[in-house]
Formats: structure tokens, sequence, C-alpha cells
């Protein structure tokens, strides 16, 4: 495999700009109407790249090595720019959104929720929820996987996350506000910002969304403490547990926040990759056939548990390889504290940098034939430091997603739990979208449905 040897810049060199800007709206059209082959077509114009929203510029980091700089210094390029801007008119100020400087402080109390022993109480749960969508599976039926997959994700958040459970309805609405705001959150991140201002009807339609998702999780938070809620395995239980005082209005607005990051992340990130592995698995019967095998000689006629996990080791490079193809975090963004050099390229202060999961899980010198769905890249031997290194579905750094492990586990054994009973195979004629929204979103995604005995090979 090549060695990466990064264009050398002069100090202080002038940032190239991408074509294609287009007067008073810049970028804003191209990233709105297909973002990913502009995406894709930046490392061709320099290491960093200045592109315009409107009437601003914001930097975009092309390289593995400047992005790994751009996460390991977070003084200097702190949380903000368009995506957390938008994330934090839901969320708040969480332990993802919130500023450096309080990012320890934050980090400190959500890190009990996610302890390795936790783990096993939270995957009977997770398995119960998969099971309570998937028990209405017929075979020789047809899916459609998303948006199931968003509702075992949506139930997975009730129950993990409040200790209760939503409603038929409640469960529908939630899921399609989740979906809603995702989608909304990619529309303002490119519209010049005095358009977001404007009360027309999608901007309407998204401040309702968002009141609905955060008085919906406020109620959660109030009928918890109504019930003087007793000590259990849920994640808001353990989060006042982390802070005593948790009842002044302060600090139930801090609950707040951080549960309704909980629930957006918890119902999407974990549904866009279980999607996404049975889609390549669908289309790989193989592949299907091999990590089948495997449950069957791990888990057999049993439940799946989250000691099982460990020794499923194709079925972790699976969900690897799907989260290097389709990471869910697509594009995300900094700003710059001061000035600051990125590559030798001087990037002001208050400037918005970006960087990209999907640009660089594709950078054809770390990951030869980026396009093919190869779980054999990260078998032991195959996949060297730097492939590791530069696979950022979590970021990097002292900012890394606080519940990477927790979305890993949730991912393994809903996977785990749908091919342990069924296999999938594609719908001919049926066509599948890769929909950069917030969240990298399979569109279209249709699956046949055969059922399978397990425990048995054949």
């Amino acid at each position: 495999m090549a060695v990466l040897s990064p264009r050398a810049s002069r100090p202080d060199s002038p940032v190239p700009a991408a074509p294609g800007a287009l007067p008073l709206l810049g970028h804003s059209l191209a990233l709105l109407r297909d973002p990913l082959p502009l995406l894709l077509s930046l490392p061709g114009h320099g290491e960093v790249v200045r592109l315009r929203l409107g009437g601003g510029d914001f930097y975009a980091v092309c390289t593995p090595e400047l992005t790994h700089e751009l996460l390991h210094d977070p003084r200097t390029f702190d949380k903000g720019g368009f995506f957390f801007d938008r994330l934090r008119e839901l969320t708040g100020n969480n332990v993802a959104s919130c500023p450096h400087a309080e990012h320890a402080a934050q980090r400190r109390r959500v890190q009990p929720m996610f302890r390795r022993d936790r783990m096993p109480g939270y995957g009977r749960t997770i398995v119960e929820q998969a099971a309570a969508v998937t028990d209405g599976w017929r075979a020789g039926t047809v899916v459609e996987v998303f948006p199931d997959m968003l509702r075992i994700g949506a139930g997975c958040a009730a129950a993990l996350v409040f200790g209760a459970a939503f409603g038929p309805e409640a469960l529908e609405r939630t899921i399609s506000d989740i979906t809603r705001y995702v989608e909304g959150i990619f529309t303002r991140m490119f519209l010049p910002p005095v358009l977001t201002r404007i009360p027309l009807p999608a901007n309407r339609r998204y401040e309702q969304v968002r009141k609905r998702l955060r008085h919906a999780v406020s109620e959660m938070v109030d009928g918890h403490r109504r019930a003087g809620h007793p000590v259990g395995g849920d994640l808001l239980t353990a989060l006042m547990e982390a802070d005593p005082a948790a009842d002044g209005p302060d600090s139930r607005t801090g609950l707040v926040d951080q549960l309704t990051l909980m629930l957006m992340a918890g119902t999407e990130s974990t549904a866009t990759t279980v999607a996404w592995a049975l889609h390549e698995l669908a289309r790989d019967p193989g592949l299907q056939r091999r990590v089948q095998h495997e449950l069957d000689a791990v888990i057999g006629p049993e439940t799946p548990v989250h000691a099982h996990i460990e020794h499923l080791e194709l079925t972790g490079r699976v969900l690897t390889e799907t989260l290097r193809k389709y990471p869910a975090a697509w594009l995300l963004s900094r700003v710059a504290t001061k000035d600051a050099l990125l590559g030798g390229h001087r990037i002001p202060a208050g400037a918005a940098v970006v960087f990209s999961p999907y640009l660089q899980h594709r950078h054809a010198e770390l990951f030869p034939d980026p396009e093919r769905f190869d779980p054999g890249r990260w078998l032991p031997g195959e996949s060297l430091p730097m492939m590791r290194k530069a696979l950022i579905p979590f970021g990097s750094g002292t900012r890394k997603c606080a519940g990477d492990t927790f979305a890993l586990t949730e991912s393994a054994l809903v996977l785990a739990s749908i091919l342990t009973r069924w296999s999938v195979h594609p719908v001919p004629g049926s066509q599948v979208r890769l929909a950069a929204y917030g969240a990298l979103q399979p569109e279209g995604l249709r699956l046949g449905l055969t059922a399978r005995c397990p425990g048995a090979h054949g």
C-alpha cells in the first residue's frame, strides 16, 4: 500500500477556491442538489479548499493528515460552524455540541452512562426492541427497511434513555419528527442564514418539529421524576445519579439537552448503519451466508446477548466496513477560534472549517477500490494503523463520540437479531439512493424476506 505524501504548501499560501460558485448563492445550490460529488471533487483542488455559502466562506479539509490535525486541536478548532449551529437549535448545549472549555465537565457527566458493566443490560433491551419490530415481519413479503430500523432505534432510545416506552402513535410521530428534523438540518446548513429566518412554510415546519421534540423529551423527564423512578438501567437514571443536584431549572435544561441528543443519535445513527449493512449483505448472498454461519456457530438457537459480540468477528468487520462506506455523520464542522494555519494555509478567526468522514473513507491510497464493500480489509494483518487512524465515523481526539461503544453494541445486536431469523434479498426493480441529509440515509431500500431456522447451516 502506498505511503501518503501530502503535497507541500508554502507557509501562508492562499487557499484555492472550489470552482462553480454562483453570484450571491456561492456553492449553496450544488450542496443542496447533490453534495457528495462536490465533496469528492475537492481533493483535486487542494489539501484545503475554500467554498462559499451566500456571503461567507468556509474551508474544507481534504486530507487525512490535516483532518487529524483539525480534530486533535480542539482549542483552535472548536465545535461550531453550520452543522453544530443547526444541531444546537434542537439539542442545546450538550456533550457533542458544547464548546471546548465545557467539554471535560460534560463528558465526565455522561461517561458513567456508557460504562462497560452497563452494556449487558442495555443489550437485553436492544434485542427486545428489535424483536418487537421484526416479529411483525412475514416470510415472502417485502419490508421498507429504513423506517423499521428507525422504529427499532426509537424504541431502544425510549427504553434505554428514559426507562419508558413510546405508544404506537407517539412512536410514529417521534420517528416522523426526527426524520423531518434531520432533513431540515441538511437544508438549513447550506442556505444563506437570512433565508432560514424568513417565515416560509418550510421554516415554520422545522420550528414546529423542533418544539415538539424538545417538548416530548421534557415531558419524559418530568414523568420520570414524578414517578420517583427507582435506580435502574436507563440513561436518565444514570445521568441523574451522576448529578444529584439535577433538580434546578438550569440542570433540568441540561438534562433535556443531553437526552434530546441521545434520542436523536440513538434513533438515527444505528438505523442508518444497520440498514446499510443489510443492503450490502442482500447484494452479496455469499457474504450473508458466511455471517449467518458465524451467528449460528456463536449464538445457535439462543437469543443474542452482549457476551456474544466479542466472538462475532466477521459480523464486526461487516459493521466496520459499513461505517467506512456509509458514515452516518458525513459532513461535520468546526470554527476557528483564532487565526490558524492548516497545511500552510491561513484560516481566519471565526471561519467555519469542515471535514467529511465520507470523503476521507474514500481515500484510495488508504482504502483501495473504496466503492467496493470489503469487510476483508479489516482482517488482522490487512488493516494498517493508518487505515484505523483514518476511520472516523465517530470522530477522533478528545471530542470523539462518547457513545461509540454503545452504538456498535446496538448495531451488532440488532443485526444479529435480524440475521439469525431472516435472510434478506434485493427486490427486483427497486432503486436505493444514497441520500445525504443530516445523516446518510438509504432512501428507497426495500428487501425481500426469507425465514430461516436459527442454528441450522443448511
